[in-house]
């Protein structure tokens, strides 16, 4: 194998398309998808593939606030919604956001990018909230 290509096993495409088919999944739930097809994958298997997509820029991987890193396939710019509720999250493609963050200069240095997370409630939660 040559340096710096990286092997795609039939595990990696599975892996990947867990990921794809799930909202914004954490490792363990992208690993307890995946025992269905491969019931002898180890969960480092699954944190190592999902490291290395992100590493290598195929995926996006998030630290929000207050949960585990969850994985994200888009790599358009968009910002994320978490649902305080159920903790869902959501994409949120803002362009005045961007316009806004795109160039301003802060402490000496021009802002190129940004992770940022919204916080609020579900249509669900919300309507749960509403009847309660």
């Amino acid at each position: 194998m040559q340096r710096g290509t990286e092997r795609q096993t039939k595990q990696k495409q599975a892996i990947y398309e867990v990921l794809c088919s799930l909202d914004h999944p954490s490792a363990t739930e992208v690993y307890e998808r995946i025992r269905t097809q491969f019931p002898t994958i180890s969960r480092g298997t699954v944190f190592r593939v999902l490291g290395g997509f992100a590493e290598s820029g195929k995926i996006r991987k998030l630290q929000l606030a207050d949960t585990d890193d969850r994985y994200d396939p888009t790599l358009a710019s968009h910002y994320h919604a978490r649902c305080r509720g159920c903790g869902r999250v959501i994409d949120v493609v803002s362009p005045q956001a961007e316009a806004v963050l795109r160039g301003v200069r802060v402490g000496g240095f021009t802002v190129d990018g940004a992770e940022v997370e919204f916080f609020g409630l579900c249509d669900d939660c919300k309507k749960t909230q509403e009847e309660a």
